[in-house]
């Protein structure tokens, strides 16, 4: 996929507090030196995937970090930094922006190395490709579908970070495992077929319930919920109505969604949203 040097940006809330419900994503140049971003600090999470150009990051005056193509830079809120661009016309980068609160839900089930502002991304053609589709489908989202969009979002910087999807190993049953996990965790407010599930990754379906079972530790449909509830846990936070929260993680009716929520989280998705 050949990427042009333009700036295309877009930004979006969900809800009306900016701090915890900005979407944002794009591609941005940064062709003069006046581009860079000195002592800059921001209130909500962002990061980027430098595609070409160079500069240097810093989080004080001791600690000086070059960036180059394939790096993987954040900018966590409130945390001071410098971003010195090299200006030979060739910076492009691609953000991804979102709330305070959906920064602090994946950190705290260390999905995010905030340890590490920058990094290498796991990404490539098709990865690219997602970029594209993000920011097309945040241009023409309506407001009730950012939620939705904000899944999307979270769900492509994870595979950025994470090279276990990226990587082939030598159990082919573990991959199949991993594939199967990407499955159940999409298209979260559709109903799924476990059948399907099986096929797709070549088994049989009683031989996948027992191999996800013993790789995974739970049962395919146990893990379908379990990303249903942390999905909408996502939404809640981000300040989603709870009706509109059980439609988009695929609950007939608010009283369901509600009951299982409950159960499984130990308290109602409004106690939720009052405490988080």
């Amino acid at each position: 996929m050949k990427l042009e040097m333009k700036k295309d940006v877009i930004y979006r809330c969900i809800g009306t507090d900016f701090t915890n419900g900005i979407l944002a994503c794009g591609y941005m140049t940064k062709p003069t030196k006046d581009s860079s971003q000195y002592n800059f600090t921001i209130d909500y999470y962002s990061c980027f995937v430098l595609l070409s150009g160079s500069g240097y990051y810093y989080e004080d005056e001791n600690q000086k970090r070059p960036i180059q193509p394939g790096d993987f830079v954040q900018r966590l809120p409130g945390v001071c930094h410098t971003t010195e661009i090299i200006p030979d016309g060739n910076w492009l980068e691609f953000f991804i922006s979102f709330g305070r609160t959906t920064l602090d839900y994946l950190s705290s089930l260390n999905l995010i190395p905030t340890d590490t502002p920058v990094g290498k991304a796991n990404y490539n053609e098709s990865t690219l490709q997602r970029f594209s589709n993000l920011l097309s489908m945040m241009k023409e989202a309506d407001d009730a579908d950012l939620p939705y969009l904000s899944l999307q979002a979270q769900e492509l910087l994870l595979d950025i970070l994470n090279p276990v999807n990226k990587t082939h190993g030598t159990d082919p049953i573990k991959e199949a495992m991993v594939e199967a996990c990407r499955l159940l965790s999409s298209d979260i407010s559709s109903r799924i077929s476990l059948e399907e599930i099986a096929a797709k990754v070549n088994m049989s379906y009683e031989n996948f319930r027992k191999q996800f079972r013993k790789y995974i530790g739970t049962s395919p449909a146990q893990y379908r919920i379990n990303q249903r509830i942390k999905y909408a846990k996502l939404m809640l936070l981000s300040d989603v109505s709870i009706k509109e929260t059980a439609a988009l993680t695929g609950y007939s009716d608010t009283y369901s969604f509600t009951k299982q929520f409950t159960h499984l989280v130990g308290i109602s998705p409004g106690r939720y949203k009052r405490t988080n």
